[in-house]
């Protein structure tokens, strides 16, 4: 009996249809139809989407050249094309519409997309004070964030401390490969006075913004590389380092007290020889220390290095050379039996002399 009062529903449904039946299997079908013909389009669409990145330095500070790190202060601005972005002025005249933080992070969540690009060299998370979405009338996208981060380098001391450091800010996009999305256009900017953003420690040489491709290589050998290679934009600041304060404190004061080690050659005494140039090994293994406290553990000797083991080197052969000359000429201590020790005095001096000239000009020069 149900099943016969059911079947007359359905056929009295079908013999007299509603207009709304109708209505909603047409909304249904089109809004099926449109996300197929998206999705189409969308795995046809193999241009990928272009970014452009501006980076404004304001500093870059606590320079640490034991950890081979340094922290910049400054503001990422990226710019792309998106036609699909909501734009709804409050007033027809206007051409584009900012959210900021709380309201951005709340666009980006629910209606905007917004593609995670990644600092490569950046240590930790960076810190992100403040975020700007600007979407303009034609669609033009710019999501800017002012960050603070301590960043990482390869940095090179071999000529340390005359030596310069390149100091880079290195992007990714965080998901998409080359076939999604693009770098262009990169620009740096800095402040037109150098002492502002690199300290009194460093002097300004030049800046580069450059775009490459990075290919990541995977376990599985049959995965495409093409499809693992990632547009990267490189941001580079390269200075000099200003070293009045080694030459001075450092190197000058070093090169007197090897200097000073010579006049063993000038002592008649056998054993205050021997006191003085013991004592100045004492003095060059303190500025070893030093130099071990502000410079990381390197595979390779700095300049300062090598001024200290040619030290070492020249004071023990001085004092080899005083004991030898002892033992030649015996125990008494006569004008005549001191020859040897003459030809020391001058040609010791001369050969230390010759190479720190050769060091200067084949690390510095």
């Amino acid at each position: 009996m149900k099943l016969e009062i059911i079947s007359r529903k359905i056929h009295k449904t079908i013999k007299t249809p509603n207009p709304q039946y109708f209505i909603l299997i047409l909304t249904i079908l089109f809004y099926s139809f449109s996300g197929f013909q998206k999705d189409i389009e969308t795995s046809a669409d193999t241009t990928p989407l272009e970014v452009s990145v501006t980076l404004r330095i304001n500093k870059i500070y606590n320079i640490n050249s034991v950890n081979e790190t340094y922290q910049i202060d400054g503001y990422l601005l990226y710019s792309w094309i998106d036609k699909d972005a909501p734009f709804t002025p409050k007033d027809s005249l206007m051409q584009s519409i900012i959210y900021e933080n709380a309201r951005a992070s709340e666009l980006m969540q629910n209606e905007l997309w917004v593609p995670a690009f990644e600092l490569i060299n950046v240590q930790g998370s960076e810190d992100t004070p403040n975020t700007r979405i600007e979407i303009y009338a034609n669609g033009r996208i710019e999501y800017e964030r002012r960050f603070f981060g301590t960043f990482s380098s390869d940095m090179d001391y071999i000529k340390f401390p005359f030596d310069s450091q390149q100091y880079l800010v290195e992007i990714e996009p965080f998901s998409y490969s080359n076939h999604h999305i693009i770098f262009t256009n990169p620009k740096l900017f800095l402040e037109d006075n150098a002492d502002d953003y690199l300290g009194e420690d460093w002097e300004f040489i030049s800046s580069d913004a450059h775009i490459t491709t990075k290919k990541y290589k995977y376990m599985d050998a049959h995965v495409n590389s093409e499809k693992n290679s990632y547009s990267r934009v490189v941001f580079e600041i390269k200075a000099k380092r200003l070293s009045g304060y080694y030459q001075w404190q450092v190197l000058f004061p070093l090169l007197i007290i090897i200097m000073a080690s010579f006049s063993i050659f000038w002592i008649k005494e056998f054993s205050s020889q021997i006191g003085v140039g013991f004592t100045l090994m004492l003095t060059v293994v303190a500025f070893n220390f030093y130099s071990a406290s502000i410079l990381p553990k390197l595979s390779y000797n700095t300049f300062i290095e090598y001024v200290i083991i040619v030290g070492y080197i020249f004071i023990f052969l001085g004092i080899l050379a005083v004991i030898v000359n002892h033992r030649i000429n015996g125990i008494e201590e006569n004008e005549d039996r001191i020859s040897l020790q003459k030809h020391f005095r001058y040609g010791f001096p001369l050969a230390y002399t010759i190479i720190m000239i050769y060091l200067y000009f084949r690390l510095i020069m």
